[in-house]
């Protein structure tokens, strides 16, 4: 399929999701794609579905999006006399957000199960913590960063910390910058694309596919409820090279995962 044939819909959890890819879609030179905020954390997204008593699977999302009160009348407006047939592809974008008090990783694994192919019900990407994480990447990690340097850069949060957390990638992190060239921007996705395959013992090409993502969420999972902290990692960037690979291919030499 050439890129304007791909339909892509993404429902996103608020407008930063919906920043960072117009951001992104920018710096690859990519189609517009329809941006629908759900304006709710996961904990609402399950409660919508399942305030239908039934299955998921009988569920057009395109219909639930119009009918939620979260969804604005100018997002509900896009969908008018759609259905989820009508796009190639659909993403959502949520954050995992362990801190706050509706937090339930029940629901979590449901959405992530019934959310598992963007041709079909749609794909769910989590980001870890929150979406904020795809800037928290020192400028130094990405001089010379090759995928021996994973185990001993990765960025951890403690879940109790995470009301800071934006803050914390200001310090931390780097920012967005109109000047910022494409290859920035590639590294930046390909780092992210070998946390989550050191993290999953997955391979770089593979890591937006859906065992990778699983396996991320039990691995994060796991680390919050063994330690109160987790790992510091951007999934919903992975749709570029998921969607387009020609422009920000994965594969690279240095691909080969270290021991764990």
């Amino acid at each position: 399929m050439n890129l304007s044939a791909k339909q892509v819909l993404v429902i996103s959890e608020g407008p930063t999701e919906a920043k960072l890819l117009q951001r992104l879609f920018g710096k690859f030179d990519l189609p517009r794609v329809e941006v629908v905020s759900l304006n709710a954390n996961l904990k609402k997204l399950y409660l919508e579905y399942e305030s239908y008593e039934c299955e998921y699977s009988d569920l057009d999302i395109t219909a639930v999006l119009r009918s939620s009160n979260q969804v604005g009348p100018g997002d509900k407006e896009k969908l008018k006399g759609k259905s989820a047939n009508d796009f190639s592809d659909i993403f959502l974008a949520f954050d995992l957000d362990p801190h706050t008090a509706d937090f339930d990783p029940q629901c979590v694994h449901k959405l992530m199960s019934h959310f598992c192919d963007s041709s079909d019900a749609g794909k769910l990407y989590i980001n870890y913590p929150m979406v904020e994480s795809f800037y928290h990447v020192p400028l130094a990690i990405l001089d010379g960063f090759d995928n021996t340097d994973v185990e001993k850069s990765l960025i951890r949060y403690e879940v109790r910390e995470l009301p800071g957390y934006k803050k914390r990638v200001n310090l931390e992190g780097f920012k967005y910058r109109k000047d910022h060239g494409v290859s920035l921007y590639q590294s930046v996705i390909r780092r992210h694309a070998k946390i989550v395959g050191f993290l999953t013992q997955q391979s770089i090409e593979s890591t937006f596919q859906l065992k990778a993502q699983v396996a991320l969420l039990k691995k994060q999972l796991s680390s919050i409820q063994a330690s109160k902290s987790g790992y510091v990692v951007n999934t919903f960037c992975l749709l570029v090279p998921e969607l387009y690979p020609s422009k920000c291919p994965l594969t690279e030499e240095e691909s080969t995962l270290p021991s764990e």
